[in-house]
């Protein structure tokens, strides 16, 4: 299956189901009273709004239409899983930039951070131009009733990111007044309710979204929109304050509806490759996905971003070039192959490359990690060459192991699952193990846990009859590692400023310490705040 969506600059962007990926050439230099008028316009601005969460620019991978320090980090991909993942325990960056080192040592203040300026501003671009779209069109042609449907939802994953990481942004949908309007500022419990419903109503009989795995990839379908309820559902408690087992049923049952249309893929690591928008096998799983091309989509964001900063000289991802940036820690990869296999682990000596990911993935496949370019497995803040190197994102093709692509490919092809059947396996596990009271023996939720277990090919499976939420922590951990999601599930585990669970460097400490409570929400920027009256910045941060 080819991926069919070209995106463009601007208005004049196109989009088709023919050939393959994601482009930027615009398709007409004349302009036009109302793009929404015309099919080919309209699918262009439907195009961009697809696009919103991969593009940074008009004017090449070095140009950024926000105003951040560098273009690169101001993808959204890269700024949001910056946010979520150097922020916990998954990983740490040992570049020297003051915002990294807020970002990694848990120390962010209301000034001025790029990763969490451009999680805000892509964030709120995405709901505007979802806004103008929907503002522009209407239900009465059934295809544009689909596209509008589609539209609704990627509003919706912007405003679960905004949710998730700010909790109060402004708030405005397509039927609020265009203009000089100033939305309102909203609060935890008032958007987790509003998502709620506009999810509920995309996945019900009368939404127009096509049924799950109905849809040409990467369009959107029933299936993305069961998947963001189930999610937002799992963590009502952070949205919400209080935990309510009604909610944890949505979740398991939304999460069923996925799992009965997709499956796992049969290989894990084809599901981060540079042909994962084209081979089957992967698309069995994934969801929805952003989507990049070595060739249309150049930024230094997005999975380039995470295979060139994870990049140390010795490793072949199929990418030209290397930063030697991201790392993580012994604790982390523990997790996915145990104590005794990470005490064995052989870092390089002199000539000699220590272990690659073929040592560790013979335990768990899930644990693509390497030791090939390091010189001691506790990492630091400050050397690429201490601690372990992340090698899941890998821009070669799973269909075509013979062709090095770092020799012709400077970016990436590798599309970014936002959710895939896996995450929904968890989900189910989860809701259930919650539901009954934090241990569960139902059959179902325990053979989600033994399906992903026995996909990995782990040695020391973890479950027999019942599964409990420790259990399941440390599955999500393994299975999910450096998705992006890890901040948030430390929140609804209470780990993630808590000084009850530590890890290297957690509040700037060599040793990890608690942090102050309300870093769990980032903080408003100010250009937001002085630009709009109605807006007051989250609690904590001092202006």
């Amino acid at each position: 299956m080819k991926k069919n969506i070209f995106l463009a600059a601007i208005a004049a962007l196109s989009l088709t189901a023919c050939v393959g990926d994601l482009n930027q050439t615009p398709e007409a230099d004349n302009v036009v009273d109302n793009v929404y008028e015309n099919p080919t316009y309209r699918k262009s601005a439907l195009a961009k709004i697809y696009g919103g969460f991969t593009l940074v620019g008009q004017g090449g991978a070095g140009s950024s239409d926000i105003d951040v320090s560098d273009a690169g980090a101001s993808e959204f991909l890269r700024a949001w899983w910056s946010i979520q993942t150097v922020s916990t325990d998954e990983c740490k960056c040992v570049w020297g930039d003051s915002w990294v080192a807020e970002i990694g040592g848990n120390a962010w203040s209301a000034v001025k951070n790029d990763a969490i300026y451009a999680t805000y501003t892509r964030g709120m671009m995405m709901v505007a131009f979802a806004n103008d779209f929907l503002r522009n069109t209407d239900d009465s042609d059934a295809e544009v009733a689909i596209e509008r449907a589609e539209v609704r939802f990627l509003r919706a994953y912007a405003y679960w990111v905004l949710l998730d990481c700010f909790g109060n942004p402004p708030f405005v949908v397509d039927t609020d007044p265009f203009g000089t309007y100033k939305p309102i500022q909203t609060n935890q419990a008032d958007l987790y309710n509003w998502l709620k419903a506009e999810l509920t109503e995309l996945t019900s009989d009368a939404s127009a979204l096509k049924a799950p795995h109905t849809q040409v990839y990467p369009r959107v379908d029933k299936g993305a929109a069961y998947g963001l309820l189930a999610r937002l559902c799992l963590n009502h408690k952070t949205y919400l304050g209080a935990e309510d087992k009604a909610h944890y049923a949505t979740a398991r049952d939304a999460a069923e509806k996925v799992i009965a249309a997709y499956q796992l893929a049969d290989n894990y690591k084809a599901l981060f490759m540079g042909d994962n928008g084209e081979n089957p096998d992967a698309l069995k799983e994934i969801v929805y996905a952003s989507c990049y091309d070595a060739n249309k989509t150049q930024s230094y964001g997005g999975t380039s971003f995470l295979m060139l900063a994870g990049k140390g000289q010795q490793y072949a991802l199929g990418i030209d070039g290397n930063w030697n940036g991201l790392v993580t820690n012994s604790e982390a990869v523990e997790r996915m192959i145990g104590k005794a296999a990470v005490d064995a682990a052989k870092t390089r000596s002199g000539d000699a490359a220590g272990d690659d990911e073929n040592v560790f993935t013979a335990i768990d496949a899930r644990a693509l990690v390497s030791l090939s370019d390091c010189d001691d497995k506790e990492m630091d803040t400050k050397n690429f060459a201490n601690g372990w190197h992340v090698v899941k994102f890998n821009n070669n093709r799973f269909l075509d192991p013979a062709t090095d692509y770092s020799k012709t490919e400077k970016f990436s092809s590798v599309d970014f699952p936002m959710i895939r059947a896996a995450e929904m396996y968890l989900v189910y596990a989860e809701a259930q193990a919650r539901i009954d009271g934090g241990q569960t023996s139902d059959a179902k939720a325990v053979d989600c846990i033994k399906a992903l277990q026995t996909r990995a090919g782990m040695q020391n499976p973890t479950v027999s009859m019942t599964v409990n939420l420790d259990q399941i922590f440390d599955e999500i951990s393994r299975e999910l590692f450096w998705e992006g999601q890890r901040r948030t599930t430390l929140i609804r585990y209470d780990r993630y400023s808590s000084a009850s669970y530590l890890w290297p460097f957690k509040g700037g400490v060599k040793n990890g310490q608690g942090f102050a409570k309300y870093l769990e929400l980032f903080p408003l920027p100010s250009d937001d705040l002085l630009a709009n009256e109605n807006l007051s910045q989250n609690e904590g941060y001092i202006e």
